[in-house]
């Protein structure tokens, strides 16, 4: 949703006449766009502000700080670097195109409703297209400040979200990748259609060839998705689908709206209809509470579902959110026993599997130049592990690829024929 909405306010500027630049003495503004989900993104801002002081000082740059730190933590800019011109915050960054001659500008209203910006530009970069379809959440989980910086759900018409699959289409897409806090409480405005009926659509109207979705909620998600997903090959097989603690205690006391048997007779539920999907998840470890006992819970749910990749963090709390206030009794050396036991296990679910896809052929797009070997691309199969490729000649296109290779994280292969897409 970052890297999105960053797409969004670079083709804003660019419409406006602005050229993109990577070197930091060439700019004239700088636009840092922020995440609040951990407390070190906060300090990194600072931190770079501090850097930027110097070409204020120096020419006169414009400096804008947009996204969740700047809804959240915009007095606090203020007070820390006076010298920032404009603050945006998540809903509003489509004003850009009205306020770039401004100085000490903010804004950071919420809307309940979607607000759909005609022609809107968005500067991809490559093959793959992220597409907004709701915004917000809300879930309100103890300890997660999404419903505070990115405010209540609100879904887009599905005529808009099909009509920009369309152009994507005809610009050439070979991927897109349908953004949103929580995917499974999409419902179209118009229409009350719900995330299945817009995978649907878009299946059946769009010839791109490859078509993600994320994130999900298990309290939301609905089995139809998955029915979806089985009769329509365009959709991957794919799910990330957090559980992020699991005992029953924990989960209560995170307000996730459901309890581990719930969670894994969906799990059972999805891969019943489809054996070889492959699920991905996050993980909290020592959140307020969380025991011994408790965190093996968590441990069991890993080794019973066996994920094809986990996000996993050590608890931190976050100011505004329930758990705030929670008493954070767990030292952070056991935080860190705990999450590196998560990964060490985690590690080796997945070696063992990905060993499982040698002397198998797999359809992977292309993304980029191998940094460490530059004869070879890296890419992704559908379930999203990384491959890297020998005999591939262009980013952004499909191959066949016979896996010869395998890490915990990923797999080695050469091309064996070329797909398109």
């Amino acid at each position: 949703m970052n890297i999105n909405d960053s797409e969004k306010m670079g083709g804003i500027l660019v419409k406006k006449g602005y050229i993109p630049t990577d070197k930091e003495e060439e700019a004239d503004i700088f636009i840092i766009n922020t995440c609040s989900v951990r407390e070190k993104a906060k300090e990194k801002l600072f931190s770079y502000l501090g850097r930027l002081k110097k070409f204020k000082q120096k020419k006169g740059v414009k400096i804008i700080v947009a996204g969740c730190v700047s809804q959240l933590e915009k007095d606090n800019i203020k007070k820390r670097a006076p010298y920032v011109d404009i603050l945006i915050g998540t809903n509003s960054y489509f004003k850009l195109k009205d306020v770039m001659d401004k100085r000490d500008y903010s804004d950071f209203q919420f809307y309940r409703d979607w607000k759909e910006i005609d022609s809107q530009p968005v500067r991809r970069q490559n093959f793959s297209a992220y597409i907004t379809i709701m915004e917000g959440c809300d879930s309100f989980c103890t300890y997660c400040v999404v419903p505070f910086s990115r405010g209540r759900e609100r879904s887009r018409p599905m005529s808009y979200i099909l009509k920009e699959v369309e152009k994507l289409e005809k610009e050439g897409y070979k991927e897109i990748q349908l953004l949103g806090q929580n995917v499974d409480a999409y419902v179209d405005p118009e229409t009350g259609g719900r995330l299945d009926k817009l995978l649907e659509k878009i299946a059946v109207n769009s010839k791109i060839p490859w078509v993600r979705f994320l994130t999900s909620h298990p309290a939301k998600f609905s089995i139809d998705i998955v029915k979806i997903m089985k009769d329509y090959r365009s959709i991957l097989r794919a799910i990330h689908i957090p559980f992020q603690a699991g005992g029953d205690k924990v989960l209560k006391l995170m307000n996730r709206g459901y309890t581990r048997g719930e969670y894994l007779k969906l799990m059972d539920s999805i891969k019943k209809i489809i054996p070889d999907i492959a699920l991905s998840t996050d993980i909290i470890v020592g959140f307020p509470g969380e025991t011994n006992k408790d965190f093996e819970k968590t441990v069991e749910i890993l080794k019973y579902v066996e994920y094809e990749n986990i996000f996993s963090f050590k608890y931190s709390p976050r100011p505004g959110t329930k758990a705030f206030n929670y008493d954070d009794n767990i030292p952070d050396k056991e935080k860190t026993e705990r999450l590196i036991m998560i990964q060490e296990l985690q590690k080796n679910i997945q070696l063992k599997n990905n060993r499982k896809k040698i002397g198998k052929i797999f359809k992977i797009l292309t993304e980029v130049k191998n940094r460490r070997d530059e004869s070879q691309l890296v890419g992704r199969i559908e379930s999203g592990r990384i491959v890297n490729v020998k005999g591939a000649d262009k980013i952004g296109e499909f191959y066949d690829v016979l896996i010869e290779g395998v890490g915990p994280h990923n797999l080695k292969g050469k091309v064996v024929n070329k797909k398109g897409g």
